[in-house]
């Protein structure tokens, strides 16, 4: 399959010089093709953005549920529907989807988050008749084979038992479960060993035609068409798709863990520790989002961070070490991420404690903040020249609510943040007496090391990927 993604926008972004970096801060604005809005009378919302440089027709279309919505017992329903769409339309078998998007040398996408659903298309302005009839067929459509299910069902069963050999993919799971707790977004996405022997073809269809509404979706479409036709096109598509009721998403956050908790996870053949550090995060809509991002920048995200500073530069305890914040509608996550020889558990865990001791109390340096404010403005900037970025962008906005110059104002937002912000959000987020403290490790070489963290529980590998 052929990728036919060039550079698609050209954005003019006014960042400072090093000539103008003491003069007072110039506005920093990001200008994009404008974009039109449009709701049909079945409740989908439709946004349309012109692009003539490239003959490409990118489209995107968001459902809101995702794996918050999948019922306890049924873990995994959300992800395994979204895994079937793409094998079989009342038109189409699998084998024909794959051949026909091919055939367009163009990209088809399906995948199920923790907040929405989404499915993708990417191909030439050429094939936009083809491309676009395929693309409705597999959202409006899919016919769910028992034969493809009961596929897609082994290969996540095999998967799941892969995974108790992957630290880190432990690690990643596990974390989550431990920070959200109960909370649906601390589901194991991929769905259980018993919760995927309990899905059948009935309750992935019905689960389907409770999600995949068209009051419940907002469709994107970026590239070269001309938005009359364009609006007329995706009409005929989709302007016959019958609205409902969606499924109740999670309307309570998670929360947040008192005390520090240290958990090892017994996997006795590892050589290194996989560690993550942290507690629940902040939601999406937060209004310090553009402070914490700068902030976390300095702490942890990217190769001059204090983080990799520290643990890998002048330690060598790792080759990598990071911090985050994953943000979702109801909540998000705090976390530390490292890895270290076992013998060095303890010493890489304390050195990652103490850049967040030492971040809460002292702050940023003027640097420091210039630093990671000219690296997040200009990695926004390049990604905005993807077109799925771009249509992805486009779709948050009305997914979460942002404001209309969300885009546009961005990089101002981020250039505004100051070291008192810095210094405000890493005391009020950067967790440090609140904590887990998870480890994947061989606990004879590492559990006595731990002492003194916090209290202490060892639970087996095939307690946690279950």
């Amino acid at each position: 399959m052929k990728t036919i993604i060039c550079c698609l926008l050209t954005l003019t972004l006014s960042l400072p010089t090093a000539a103008q970096k003491s003069a007072p801060m110039q506005e920093a604005k990001i200008h994009i093709p404008p974009s039109t809005t449009h709701q049909f009378e079945n409740g989908l919302t439709v946004v349309l953005m012109e692009y003539h440089r490239l003959p490409i027709i990118e489209l995107q279309l968001t459902v809101r549920g995702g794996s918050s919505v999948d019922s306890d017992t049924l873990v995994g329903l959300a992800s395994m529907m979204t895994g079937l769409l793409k094998k079989g339309t009342i038109g189409r078998s699998a084998t024909k989807i794959a051949e026909d998007i091919d055939f367009m040398g163009g990209i088809l996408n399906a995948g199920s988050g923790l907040d929405q659903f989404s499915v993708s298309s990417e191909f030439l302005k050429k094939d936009l008749d083809s491309g676009l009839e395929l693309f409705a067929e597999v959202v409006l459509s899919p016919t769910f084979p028992p034969e493809e299910l009961e596929r897609e069902r082994s290969q996540r069963l095999a998967s799941i038992e892969q995974l108790k050999e992957e630290p880190s993919a432990i690690a990643r799971l596990y974390f989550s479960r431990l920070v959200f707790g109960n909370h649906p977004y601390g589901n194991q996405t991929i769905g259980t060993t018993t919760s995927l022997k309990k899905i059948t073809r009935d309750a992935v269809l019905k689960f389907y035609k409770e999600t995949f509404l068209p009051n419940n979706s907002i469709l994107v479409v970026v590239g070269d068409f001309q938005s009359a036709d364009m609006l007329a096109r995706i009409r005929k598509a989709f302007g016959s798709w019958i609205k409902g009721t969606p499924r109740q998403t999670p309307a309570s956050q998670p929360n947040a863990h008192v005390g520090r908790r240290v958990v090892v996870v017994n996997k006795p053949d590892v050589t290194q520790t996989q560690i993550r550090i942290g507690n629940v995060g902040v939601g999406i809509m937060n209004p310090d989002r553009f402070a914490i991002q700068v902030a976390n920048s300095i702490l942890g995200n990217g190769f001059t961070s204090r983080l990799v500073e520290e643990i890998r530069v002048k330690r060598s305890l790792s080759y990598g070490a990071s911090s985050g914040f994953p943000s979702y509608i109801q909540g998000g996550m705090f976390v530390v991420s490292t890895f270290t020889k076992n013998p060095t558990t303890r010493e890489t865990i304390d050195v990652a404690l103490e850049e967040v001791r030492k971040f809460r109390e002292k702050g940023a340096t003027k640097e420091e903040l210039s630093k990671a404010q000219n690296y997040i403005a200009g990695d926004f900037a390049r990604d905005l020249q993807a077109p799925e970025n771009l249509a992805s962008n486009l779709s948050d906005i009305l997914f979460y609510g942002f404001p209309k110059d969300y885009l546009e104002t961005y990089v101002a937002k981020i250039k505004a943040v100051t070291l008192d912000d810095v210094k405000r959000v890493a005391n009020q987020y950067f967790h440090y007496n609140d904590l887990i403290i998870m480890v994947v490790t061989n606990p004879k070489e590492t559990q006595e090391s731990l002492v003194g963290l916090g209290s202490i529980e060892v639970v087996n590998v095939n307690q946690v990927i279950n």
